[in-house]
């Protein structure tokens, strides 16, 4: 039996992502045990994400933002987290293949899937 993680069980966003996701990935065959801290990571992104997207559609929530004692404008921080998200769901999702183009990758890999899924996810070499 798998364990999920605390952290993922006790946010109901992540637990639906993880539940969802996880249950491709294992039909398709491309899940193993060892991938639950990276997954818990994608998995919280993404639940991130759609907190992020919720809270910036509150129409008492303004993409631009003035600073009252100044009067200067500047770009509202949600939207440097909902980049932040992004960012980690494009890095973990490629490595999980899910995405067409990754999915091709880990499918060509061959019998060395997870150092091709360890290559995706820290990237290359320095």
């Amino acid at each position: 039996m798998m364990m999920i993680p605390k952290v993922i069980q006790d946010d109901a966003d992540a637990l639906l992502v993880w539940n969802r996701l996880q249950g491709q990935l294992n039909k398709a065959g491309k899940w193993r045990p060892e991938y639950v801290d990276y997954f818990a990571v994608l998995v919280l992104s993404i639940a991130g994400l759609y907190r992020t997207c919720e809270t910036l559609r509150d129409e008492d929530t303004p993409e631009i933002l003035v600073n009252p004692r100044k009067g200067t404008s500047y770009r509202n921080p949600l939207l440097d987290i909902k980049a932040q998200h992004i960012n980690v769901i494009n890095r973990f999702g490629s490595a999980f293949g899910l995405n067409p183009l990754a999915d091709a990758k880990l499918k060509t890999a061959g019998t060395d899937g997870l150092g091709e899924l360890l290559k995706l996810m820290v990237g290359p070499k320095v």
